[in-house]
């Protein structure tokens, strides 16, 4: 081991940096760059969506809205119904998602950080029949569909 410190002060600005004269410095000053590289990268991968996360994450809200009944009014665009499945399938970011349509044609499903586009066309079939609710509190059987493209 050297005698060298690990750590000296800088003489023109009197900061403290690795001293290159220590083999602890030196594997400091090379260590140092690729981890913090490393660290960025991590964080921008977890904030940006890839397009094998938005496949995964539309074809598992699709199976989330398909397997139990969810409350839906049919007059109305289910666009964060579909949005809120997205989110609630713990794949991706959960943030930069659009999700544009409407109940006639179906729902485009992008991300501003992938090229990959996604329609889901949503079919509802009402569970509360002669029940005096509001159309807003029916329960409905959905049955949603995912295909590669835009609406």
């Amino acid at each position: 081991m050297s005698d060298e410190p690990v750590f000296v002060r800088h003489p023109q600005t009197r900061q403290y940096v690795y001293n290159s004269r220590n083999p602890v410095g030196r594997a400091f000053i090379v260590i140092a760059p690729i981890v913090a590289g490393f660290v960025l990268y991590s964080l921008y991968s977890s904030w940006h969506w890839s397009e094998g996360e938005l496949y995964t994450a539309v074809h598992q809200a699709a199976g989330a809205l398909n397997a139990k009944p969810q409350y839906a009014n049919p007059h109305t665009s289910q666009d964060d119904l579909v949005r809120n499945a997205v989110q609630q399938s713990g794949t991706g970011p959960g943030h930069g998602l659009s999700v544009r349509g409407d109940s006639t044609d179906g729902y485009t499903i992008s991300s501003e950080d992938t090229d990959a586009v996604f329609c889901m066309r949503l079919a509802l079939t009402p569970l509360d029949v002669g029940k005096p609710f509001p159309a807003a509190l029916e329960r409905h059987r959905v049955t949603a569909t995912v295909t590669q493209g835009t609406c």
